[in-house]
């Protein structure tokens, strides 16, 4: 992008380009995003472009402390919206709600908004009013309330890792006598929560605007406003930065860090994240065959992805795993690379070369498409068949009626643990497995693999949990329902001005600890 540093120059010399220092005590904040949600109901939408918003709407109860050592991902708990918890027993935590928080519409928070919040019926029971975080929430029992800031969370069965359930994904609080006065729908597009940041406006397809929750329990925000606002392109986003239109962007390329380094006025921050880059392989068609399934994540250079892609600045975890999970297998054999066995693979299957529909949404995953270009080639190589469908929405993926065989995906480590991405969305409640759009052709797992992800679940024993996983993984690898990419490199720009760090979930944290602006 040559015309970029022309351009920024000519920016400056002209004092177009706007100053990294912020006159405002509190000024605002425009962040450039590639797209945004449909809903900010906490518990219906949580993917990459949902989270980034909602993080500083809600609070859970315990919060991950990721700055604790600096590094953006660091797994510390500590109090949130309860001042302490302390363990009746091996399925009961008894917590003690801070008194005086207050909600964005000035209720104050009580035990009754987390009964509701964790209530069955709303997100993890039979037939909840939004199943999106089942897997998420299913563990949980029930929620009493002992007083008005005492609560006892009840899992269904022993769970050590309840502390960390209730600092994650779909355990954020709201208000209940809001949400119940004006139902899903409407809460979904005007939420109401204890975090530093309230609904202002949004205007669909072009941006979403929160005003400062000045009654914040941890501390006044520092920004007036924060908008996101939707630049579907790169370059655009590129541009709107060093023209001062914006003052965070996101997905930034690897090839334009060091462009956009070379600037006095524009920072880069950059984390590998707890979330992996894999493939959906759907076992229909010439997929209905392991061996073919298992022939496509054998034809993939996943180093020379990498290196072509990324600059060599992630990685791939050897399986479906973290190097920072306590249950971290480290002698699990790394994704293997083979155009001979994959070649030998099909020949026994029979493959006689029927297209592969590889279909994927544009402007959602960096890089999603070049890395899909260069696969393609790469199953060229060895027989395979691909034809690749860029689509502008997700529904046009996920509809049972499109002919699909191949989709990309992320799967994000939602906790520390195999219970926060492997076993939600594998396992027996997985995204893959029970996901109404894509029930006419998910995997069926079989039931030893179940079985495992129940040990999982429900043991208290680490050394009996880490057996089951990985039997797991090695099931996984052999039925092939998928294969994982790469762990992507999230890279952010700012002005100078702007003092935030990433982490490493797409969490967008933009509480006081975490946002200040330089004076003039």
């Amino acid at each position: 992008m040559d015309w970029l540093r022309h351009f920024t120059v000519a920016l400056t010399m002209t004092g177009v380009l706007a100053s990294p220092a912020f006159a405002q005590d509190r000024p605002d904040l425009t962040v450039a995003v590639n797209n945004l949600p449909g809903s900010l109901e906490s518990i219906e939408e949580m993917g990459n472009v949902a989270v980034r918003i909602t993080y500083s709407m809600f609070d859970p109860l315990i919060r991950r402390n990721f700055l604790a050592d600096g590094s953006g991902r660091a797994s510390k708990l500590e109090p949130a919206l309860a001042e302490s918890w302390k363990r009746i027993d091996d399925r009961t935590l008894e917590l003690k709600l801070r008194e005086g928080v207050l909600f964005h519409n000035g209720d104050e928070l009580t035990s009754d908004d987390v009964v509701f919040s964790l209530n069955p019926a709303r997100g993890h029971g039979y037939n909840p009013l939004i199943p999106a975080s089942r897997d998420l929430l299913m563990s949980l029992s029930h929620v009493e309330p002992i007083d008005k800031y005492t609560v006892r969370i009840v899992s269904k069965e022993p769970d050590i890792l309840l502390e960390q359930r209730l600092a994650g994904y779909a355990m954020w609080i709201v208000n209940a006598k809001h949400y119940l006065r004006v139902g899903k729908d409407a809460f979904a597009r005007n939420p109401v929560g204890t975090g530093p940041y309230k609904m202002d406006e949004w205007v669909d397809g072009e941006y979403i605007r929160l005003a400062a929750h000045d009654d914040y329990w941890d501390g006044k925000p520092t920004a007036e406003e924060i908008t996101f606002t939707t630049v579907p392109e790169v370059s655009a986003r590129i541009a709107g930065l060093v023209s001062g239109e914006y003052d965070i962007i996101v997905n930034v390329p690897p090839d334009q860090v060091e462009v956009l380094e070379s600037y006095n006025d524009v920072k880069v921050e950059s984390i590998v994240l707890d979330n992996s880059h894999v493939l959906v392989f759907y076992t229909v068609g010439p997929l209905e065959d392991a061996r073919v399934r298992r022939a496509m994540a054998l034809s993939i250079d996943r180093a020379l992805l990498r290196e072509a892609l990324w600059q060599d600045k992630n990685y791939t975890p050897n399986g479906h795993q973290l190097p920072s999970y306590e249950m971290w297998i480290e002698d699990y054999p790394e994704f293997e690379y083979s155009p001979e066995k994959a070649r030998a693979l099909l020949e026994e299957a029979g493959y006689d070369g029927e297209e592969i529909i590889y279909k994927l949404p544009l402007n959602y995953y960096l890089l999603s498409l070049e890395a899909a270009q260069a696969m393609q080639q790469m199953w060229a190589e060895v027989g395979l068949n691909v034809k690749l469908e860029p689509v502008e929405n997700w529904s046009q993926v996920t509809d049972a009626n499109s002919l699909v065989h191949v989709r990309p995906w992320s799967n994000t480590h939602r906790l520390p643990d195999p219970i926060g991405s492997f076993v939600p969305q594998w396992g027996i409640v997985g995204e893959v497995q029970e996901n109404s759009q894509d029930a006419a052709r998910s995997w069926d797992a079989p039931a030893r693999f179940n079985e495992l992800h129940t040990v999982m679940i429900t043991s208290t024993s680490m050394a009996e949990r880490k057996d089951a996983y990985r039997e797991a993984l090695d099931i996984w690898m052999e039925e092939a329902p998928g294969t994982i990419l790469y762990n992507p490199l999230e890279t952010y720009a700012m002005r100078a001005g702007v003092d935030w760090k990433p982490y490493s979930l797409y969490y967008m944290d933009f509480r006081p600890y975490n946002l200040h602006f330089a004076a003039d």
